[in-house]
């Protein structure tokens, strides 16, 4: 059953095998599992539960619901936007369905400075192949793709650069194009309609409006979950759950698990628990076009170019010659390509200005595409806790990644200009108006440390990076924590290293693999 923990007789202590803290795609999948071995599980959700029947697509209700901060977080020095979800499904929820596999360049990195026993690439295949069965993965249809795809499609062809269809994990879609706001046609097949189902037929119970405070734990053993409860409205703590379980997986994303773990003195000889935050950052352009583009409708994003991202070549081999290993270095190498798009009022608070030059920006709503670069980061930020309940955030590019992210800038506004944009965009705090024929070598000039330009995120991960040596990771390939028994981690905290692409299916991937662990540790 699912149940609003702030309609409880409150305080409430509970009992369960496993307390699975987060309903995201790691931890629905990983409670889903181990349910179904037989355990009495409860899941813990911040956020409330929220069905297709009231997702009315209107900014204004669903951001709030959906997404923690309303959308809003930001780290500590307001320069990155880290955007996640709160709701029973997790960010699942409110992404827009891409999946993509991590590269073999990428876990054969992973193999070599990880060890990774319990997780070789043979099994992520296998993992993959079960996630792509249940989430009902498959390529978009050429019929669908809809006129902003289309333009970028177009202008990577026009540059000779190599673009791709993407794989969805969406069935019965109408192409509203709201996918952001929740579908309220139930399309996605996402961890609220695919794996929370599975987790109350096999008799576990989810909580929402129920936020994890602290890991219980003693004499080097789990012993539980201290949590509160939220009230749906202003959600301020309204009383106390305590959760009485041998058993506890953190599933609260890269940046809720870490803070949990270190407000509970979790100990980490490594010292890597949310050090080792990556975001897969990203700079935005727009483009005007003379003829209406309405990249609201259909589906969102269906094509993306992996022309400038080469895995191979940025990570390359143990015994790699020096050549390669500088080679490593270049830019242009880590940045992804794809268009995005945001509805009128995220468009608004995203374009500078004010008055009446804001409002002759936002009269061009219809003709604008919008392309982004997202890099493969390097850089590592930090997770903090703060107070009771609160995440305190930062990250911020060292000088490779400002230079891939700028090259990716310039790159997403080349693609305009070919696409046939009479002008680009540049949201800045001063804006940047660039003309077909105008030279795009100044952005490469541009100053991402003075916070002039917004760097957006929507994929945080590897901030409790996993690894078979419990001094240099807190936690092993199982999600099994090295230092506490019984407290497991099934989320994208667990990458050892940013994957560069969009991760959901490798966290439903990981919660499968976790979950087994769990139920196979009994």
């Amino acid at each position: 059953m699912i149940y609003d923990a702030s309609t409880f007789d409150l305080p409430i202590r509970v009992q369960a095998d496993l307390c699975v803290v987060g309903s995201g795609a790691g931890g629905a999948a990983a409670a889903a599992i181990a349910a179904e071995a037989g355990l009495d599980v409860v899941v813990l959700e911040a956020g409330p539960f929220v069905p297709p029947t009231v997702m009315n697509q209107r900014e204004e209700d669903m951001m709030p619901a959906l997404l923690y901060a309303n959308g809003s977080q930001v780290t500590s020095d307001g320069r990155c936007t880290i955007i996640q979800g709160r709701a029973v499904g997790g960010s699942t929820v409110h992404n827009t369905n891409l999946c993509k596999r991590i590269p073999d360049a990428i876990l054969d990195e992973w193999e070599a400075i990880r060890g990774m026993k319990h997780l070789p690439r043979s099994r992520w295949n296998q993992l993959y192949e079960e996630v792509e069965e249940d989430l009902g993965v498959s390529g978009i249809e050429s019929t669908s793709y809809n006129r902003h795809n289309q333009l970028f499609r177009d202008g990577c062809r026009e540059l000779g650069w190599h673009a791709e269809g993407l794989d969805h994990n969406r069935n019965g879609c109408v192409e509203s194009g709201y996918c952001s706001l929740g579908c309220p046609y139930d399309a996605k097949n996402n961890a609220a309609k695919v794996y929370v189902p599975r987790i109350v037929k096999a008799g576990g119970q989810i909580f929402s409006h129920c936020r994890a405070v602290k890991v219980l734990h003693t004499d080097g053993a789990a012993t539980g979950v201290e949590a509160v409860a939220l009230d749906p409205t202003t959600r301020q703590p309204v009383g106390d759950v305590i959760i009485e379980a041998a058993r506890v997986c953190l599933s609260a994303s890269a940046t809720g698990t870490p803070a949990i773990l270190l407000r509970s003195d979790v100990p980490d000889p490594s010292e890597a628990t949310g050090n080792r935050l990556t975001i897969h950052p990203a700079l935005v352009a727009a483009g005007e076009f003379d003829e209406p583009v309405r990249a609201w409708d259909g589906i969102p994003q269906s094509w993306a170019s992996s022309e400038f991202l080469d895995f191979e070549a940025a990570h390359p081999p143990q015994d790699a010659t020096e050549a390669q290993r500088a080679g490593a270095q270049e830019v242009g190498l880590r940045t992804w390509l794809i268009p995005v798009f945001a509805h009128p009022m995220s468009t608004a608070t995203i374009l500078p200005g004010w008055g009446a030059e804001h409002r002759r920006l936002m009269e061009h709503y219809e003709n604008l595409a919008v392309f982004t670069a997202m890099v493969h980061d390097r850089s590592h930020g930090t997770v903090r806790p703060s107070g009771e309940m609160g995440v305190d955030i930062d990250w911020a590019p060292d000088e490779a990644d400002q230079r891939e992210l700028l090259f990716g800038l310039a790159r997403s506004a080349e693609v305009l200009f070919a696409a046939g944009a009479k002008r680009v965009f540049i949201p800045a705090r001063s804006l940047i108006k660039l003309e077909p024929g105008d030279s795009l070598e100044p952005l490469a000039e541009l100053d991402l440390t003075a916070g002039d330009l917004a760097i957006n995120a929507v994929h945080p991960m590897s901030s409790v990076p996993m690894g078979d040596d419990p001094n240099e990771a807190p936690v092993d390939s199982r999600g099994k924590h090295h230092h506490v028994d019984g407290l497991w981690v099934a989320d994208g905290s667990l990458f050892p290293t940013s994957i560069g692409g969009p991760p959901q299916i490798s966290i439903y991937a990981l919660g499968i693999h976790v979950g087994r662990a769990i139920a196979e540790d009994i």
